[in-house]
């Protein structure tokens, strides 16, 4: 039987990870073709950063991560091309003070932007995209204590992805997530093996392969963050577009119907063309 070890805990706005139900899914949808499967989890641990889970991958202390995409991590693992956010987790949502709403939301232009300063977590590739697009970026150590920094004015802004917002900020009071405008840039959040597991890792991609065609994926995917997609309203948001000069381009090599439509039309077929 093919143990797997892994670390995926639910994240902050998350009733259970999102990312371990599609790894789930992936390893049942391959039981005829690869055998049965047991996982064999690491016991939840508090601030974990994104850097020790990459060098726990490396060493092979953990079969399995799920990770944004950067060419920094491209070595750390062996790839599993396929975005489990569908290229949502670069829609960003500007996060503010709710008193201070109405300062914020006639943002028409990225330069209009930049004059607010914008915080991110520090191990989050996220912030050195904003910061490499000449954005005045806060680097906070943990997600739990943006909303004490927001209250404090250290900084202006807060981002969050597009399914992942409200499931965070609603929870919270005097935060709101702004209407009118939304953050850019191709972005990938994918899995990533061992290289002392190469059998997970063509496990997983059969799996891929599998739930590209049967429609499987989509569903979980709406099932689990279809509600906070809608209420993003991505459509009727000003997108203010960013370079992300640490995706990896192979990893925007996925079957189309993976991505998100909007992101799809607005982003991803652009850069194509371009390359």
């Amino acid at each position: 039987m093919m143990t797997v070890r892994h670390d995926m805990q639910p994240l902050q706005g998350e009733e259970d990870s999102f990312a371990l139900a599609v790894l789930t899914l992936l390893l049942n949808k391959t039981v005829p073709s690869h055998g049965p499967y047991r996982f064999d989890p690491v016991p939840p641990r508090d601030n974990i950063t994104q850097s020790r889970t990459m060098l726990e991958l490396r060493s092979g202390e953990l079969d399995v991560v799920a990770s944004m995409n950067s060419r920094a991590r491209e070595a750390d693992g062996l790839q599993v091309r396929g975005c489990l956010r569908r290229g949502l987790n670069g829609i960003r949502l500007p996060i503010c003070l709710a008193s201070r709403q109405a300062e914020f939301e006639d943002v028409q232009t990225l330069a209009q932007a930049r004059r607010f300063s914008i915080a991110q977590v520090a191990h989050w590739p996220d912030a050195a995209v904003l910061e490499a697009n000449a954005w005045r970026v806060q680097r906070l150590p943990k997600l739990s204590i943006f909303q004490a920094m927001l209250e404090r004015r250290r900084f202006d802004l807060f981002a969050l992805a597009s399914d992942e917002a409200y499931g965070i900020v609603d929870a919270l009071p005097n935060l709101v997530v702004l209407k009118q405008w939304a953050i850019a840039y191709p972005s990938t959040f994918a899995f990533m093996v061992s290289h002392k597991r190469p059998e997970l890792a063509a496990r997983l991609r059969q799996g891929w392969r599998v739930i590209q065609a049967d429609g499987s994926f989509e569903a979980l995917h709406d099932k689990a963050v279809g509600w906070q997609v809608r209420k993003s309203q991505l459509a009727e948001r000003r997108w203010l577009i960013l370079d992300n000069p640490d995706q990896p381009p192979e990893s925007l090599q996925q079957d189309p119907k993976l991505w998100h439509p909007l992101v799809r039309q607005r982003l991803i077929q652009p850069l194509l063309r371009k390359s």
